[in-house]
């Protein structure tokens, strides 16, 4: 397994207060428990995990499209934008895996022999995608070109979720419908049942058509096993279970042979395929169990779900482990450290690598009496992590949350090392040679009186930028600058990180860029005055105080002839500034003089007399030009 990293340094751990966490929809789920100073494992401590190794990972949840797709449809298009924009947004907060839920309930989001089409991608069960297209294979293509792993993570024994109408509603050749005595009901919800040999082996072969059939980097199972205690395979028990004194040992044993049948069975075909699962995150409580965590009440899924997930690291039948420790630090009775800790010493020598899953569905809480609010709970578990050398990666749980979120957007491209160099790259100049257009409209309208927006103000410059030898600088390579609210997906962001590597903006104090925000008259003046040694002068303006943070550059801009203010005498330094008052400021920052001229103006909201149609039309048409002693003349132009 190509396993990658995150470049922190281990901080002062933050105890949260002791409140409960909350249970997650589907997908890997939270039980209820948690423990608190584990035991040391005997003998040397491994070496931390090292940047090109550990494991950053967001799962992705389809069932209920949850995170995938945005609308059920065949439109292939519509499939490959919607994963396109998950990859690129999961690369740009630092992850280097994605963990794709490709059979959320016994139904697949690709072309199988053993399960159909899910209606969770289509709409229909057994419905097809357009064309042929292969969501999985595409997954998988994406992901390794941006560098990322894909690991298919399916729910093996969950066939529906919807009760007895949805039961009857799968299609015909589903396994359920054609092997009627392989489903148990339980609490309105039907599974396989774990207890059948010919189960088992029928989820195992469906594992490894995904071997076969795909270049995934591994294989993930979640926490659904046994659903309760209260499971009807009675009748099962009585025709397997010879040997067996207590029904609890036997529907463990019924999951320890999947678990590690499959595992076998997975790497005889693919050696290097990693293999893992996520259980809840307490085993088993110390007063149940004597190896058990120190927890109390809440839920051990060795009893509930039956899941030795202690054995399947200590048997090695597994690469991976992926403990959903879902709680915070100082929980009264589950709390994050005790539990981590208790993972660490049971993974110590093992060989079998332990992956934090994270609450991230919890964090960024609005409620300043939680204990999730902000994302400073998250970062605690962080910190921790890095102090456990056995903690080699982390999985989050799930991609929507992380998308958003802007603090936990800036936490991890901050904390997994996606931030972008902040030393500017070089030095950048205004174009004042070559008159192109610099702005462009919308359907046919300029939208004057509109205010512009701070991308677009950085949008303009940066198009404008040339190095010392008048050639263009901006060559549209991607990125986002390091800010949290900045996606690689959103349009400007190329433009953004643009100025950002060449210090034309840094952004604000919490790490925010704002880019749909209007930009103010001083801002704008502060952005056009970053490629200008600005130099003396006083504030010009009666409404610009002294101290005021832009009065150096606002008087210099006054100096300039940049700007004269308003008819009363005011520069309004903190009114959002017009696209029509924004040109005529970098016209004349540029030594454009604009005068009525042959070409027409393109927009159709702004009339022959409005007090900015021929600035418009300098910053909206590409010409070339000779210098007058009353301004320019044109020569030639185009749109």
């Amino acid at each position: 397994m190509t396993k990658l990293w995150k470049p922190v340094l281990a901080l002062l751990l933050v105890c949260a207060l002791a409140l409960s966490g909350g249970a997650l929809l589907d997908g890997p789920a939270a039980s209820a428990a948690s423990e608190t100073p584990a035991q040391t494992a005997a003998g040397a401590q491994p070496a931390p995990v090292s940047a090109d190794e550990e494991f950053r990972a967001v799962w992705v949840a389809t069932v209920y499209r949850l995170d995938y797709p945005s609308q059920a449809t065949t439109d292939p298009a519509v499939l490959r934008q919607d994963a396109d924009a998950i990859l690129r947004t999961c690369a740009d907060l630092g992850m280097n895996a994605v963990i794709l839920q490709v059979r959320p309930s016994a139904d697949a989001l690709y072309p199988s022999d053993y399960y159909p089409w899910s209606r969770y991608l289509t709409g229909a069960q057994g419905a097809a995608p357009r064309n042929g297209f292969d969501p999985l294979a595409y997954w998988v293509e994406r992901a390794h070109a941006l560098g990322m792993e894909l690991h298919a993570w399916i729910n093996p024994f969950r066939i529906t979720r919807g009760g007895q109408a949805e039961l009857d509603s799968l299609t015909a050749d589903h396994p359920a419908r054609v092997h009627p005595d392989w489903v148990v009901e339980y609490e309105g919800e039907f599974y396989f049942n774990p207890g059948l040999p010919e189960v088992r082996e029928y989820i195992i072969q469906g594992a490894e058509e995904l071997a076969r059939s795909y270049d995934i980097d591994g294989v993930h199972l979640d926490d659904y096993f046994y659903p309760g205690s209260g499971f009807d395979d009675a009748g099962t028990y009585a025709q397997y279970g010879a040997g067996f004194s207590d029904l609890g040992d036997w529907r463990r044993d019924n999951v320890n042979q999947l678990v590690k049948a499959l595992g076998e069975r997975l790497h005889a075909i693919d050696p290097g395929l990693s293999y893992g699962i996520s259980p809840s995150g307490v085993w088993a409580d110390r007063s149940s169990l004597p190896q058990g965590s120190d927890t109390t009440g809440g839920y051990e899924s060795y009893y509930a779900s039956y899941a030795d997930s202690r054995k399947w690291v200590k048997e090695g039948w597994i690469d991976y482990i992926c403990p959903q420790i879902y709680w915070y630090i100082g929980h009264r009775s589950m709390d994050y450290a005790t539990v981590a800790r208790w993972w660490a010493d049971t993974v110590a020598g093992t060989g079998v690598e332990l992956y934090i899953g994270m609450a991230d569905y919890l964090a960024d809480n609005a409620d300043p009496a939680s204990p999730w609010h902000g994302t400073d709970a998250i970062q605690a578990q962080l910190e921790l992590n890095v102090t456990l050398p056995q903690v080699t990666g982390e999985a989050h749980f799930r991609y929507q949350f992380l998308a958003d979120s802007q603090a936990l957007g800036g936490l991890y491209r901050q904390w997994y090392g996606a931030a972008e160099p902040e030393e500017p790259a070089g030095e950048a100049y205004l174009n004042t040679a070559d008159h192109e257009a610099y702005i462009q409209g919308s359907d046919g309208l300029f939208r004057p009186e509109a205010s512009l927006s701070r991308a677009e103000a950085v949008t303009m410059l940066a198009r404008l930028s040339v190095d010392a030898d008048g050639n263009p600088l901006y060559t549209g390579a991607s990125g986002t600058g390091g800010f949290s609210d900045v996606s690689r997906g959103d349009w400007y962001a190329p433009y953004v990180a643009f100025a950002k590597r060449y210090g034309i903006i840094s952004g604000y104090p919490d790490g925010t860029f704002r880019p749909e925000q209007p930009v103010s008259r001083s801002e704008l003046v502060k952005l056009i005055a970053a490629y200008f040694e600005v130099t003396g002068g006083a504030a010009a303006f009666p409404d610009v105080a002294a101290n005021h943070w832009a009065a150096d550059v606002i008087a210099f801009a006054a100096e300039q002839g940049w700007v004269s203010g308003y008819p009363d005498g005011t520069f309004r330094p903190d009114a959002p500034v017009s696209r029509a008052e924004a040109v005529t400021i970098l016209n004349h920052a540029l030594d454009r003089r604009a005068g009525e001229r042959p070409a027409a103006l393109p927009f159709t909201d702004v009339p022959k007399g409005h007090w900015a149609c021929d600035e418009i039309r300098e910053a909206a048409v590409s010409h070339t030009y000779r210098k007058t002693d009353d301004g320019e003349r044109w020569l030639t132009y185009s749109r």
